[in-house]
């Protein structure tokens, strides 16, 4: 082949690359953001939810590796999220979960925010107790968990709650601790 011919075709396909690079870029599209939602009948809580990071007007987590750090709630966060434990502080006080999953549905127990705790999540239902509150969700054709809660007092509803992707890919610590620390201060 010629050097002509060869700078010729040098250009062809440089120019080729740079279109092709250039649509690309101007096709492609920053990942949908992703929000975990609780709408109670006092309170509406909308956190965006990223790989490594959870924010809102109260919330501003970030996980790093297998550690949950920031501040929820007016609360400082320091957590540390192994396959079946949890433990660490929130606000100062000691909390220690123990994940356990059997037949798709992953329970956490323990002690969170000064309470006892133990909640339940699976595909089906979230169901349990977070401090002085009580769940009973089910999921709706919709993909959400709908249903009521007790504080107390009698039963509030609707009580609804939308579980990004983007959070449960993380795992079910990271997820139940998220659900934990909102599910309590809610």
């Amino acid at each position: 082949m010629k050097a002509s011919n060869r700078k010729r075709r040098g250009q062809v396909l440089g120019v080729a690359a740079a279109a092709l690079a250039w649509g690309t870029a101007a096709t492609a599209q920053p990942p949908r953001e992703q929000y975990l939602t609780l709408r109670t009948p006092q309170s509406a809580i909308t956190a965006r939810i990223t790989e490594d990071s959870i924010t809102s007007p109260d919330i501003q987590l970030t996980r790093q590796g297998q550690e949950l750090r920031g501040r929820m709630f007016d609360r400082v966060v320091f957590l540390d999220l192994e396959a079946d434990e949890v433990g660490g502080t929130v606000g100062g006080q000691l909390t220690r979960l123990h994940l356990q999953e059997q037949d798709g549905v992953t329970q956490a127990r323990g002690n969170f925010l000064g309470t006892l705790m133990n909640l339940s999540l699976g595909p089906q239902a979230l169901t349990g107790s977070v401090g002085r509150c009580g769940y009973d969700l089910k999921v709706t054709p919709e993909g959400t968990y709908q249903g009521s809660r007790s504080c107390g007092g009698m039963p509030q509803r609707p009580v609804v709650l939308s579980l990004p992707p983007a959070l449960t890919q993380q795992g079910p610590a990271m997820t139940l601790t998220t659900l934990a620390i909102l599910l309590g201060n809610a």
